[in-house]
């Protein structure tokens, strides 16, 4: 239980950090130099500069709850295979030996992700996204 409980854990961050699926906003003020948020289902991180730095700003909160989103999606996927495939696959010594590698390339991906980048932590983003003075309309489309 622990085991797998680890393994969905692994993955799931793994699969967070390695930008698989990812959607980049851009601030809604182009006159301001706002860096981009990043993440899905919620921005968890800011656009890191690899030219100027090796930092950026991590939110904890949608760090936390994308986590869980995508670990609920690796153990959906997991519990879908499992009800499909005969347990004797599962078994096999090649079926153990590919998830073990699988957690470590995982483990090391999430280390990688949390060592390599200086992360300044905040909860969530206190960023003026909405520009007082710039208002998006359908009509700017047409012109």
């Amino acid at each position: 239980m622990i085991r797998t409980l680890l393994q969905l854990l692994l993955v799931a961050g793994a699969l967070l950090v390695s930008d698989m699926l990812t959607i980049q906003r851009v601030d809604a003020c182009p006159d301001e130099r706002l860096p981009a948020l990043i993440g899905v289902p919620f921005a968890y991180r800011t656009s890191i500069p690899w030219v100027n730095s090796m930092s950026g700003v991590l939110y904890v909160k949608g760090l936390l709850l994308n986590w869980l989103s995508w670990a609920m999606v690796v153990a959906a996927l997991r519990k879908g295979m499992l009800a499909f495939l005969p347990a004797r696959t599962w078994n096999t010594p090649m079926t153990r030996v590919f998830l073990f590698a699988l957690m470590i390339v995982s483990a090391l991906v999430v280390l990688m992700f949390f060592i390599v980048i200086e992360w300044h932590l905040q909860w969530t983003p206190d960023l003026p996204f909405q520009c007082p003075t710039w208002h998006w309309s359908f009509m700017d489309f047409l012109e």
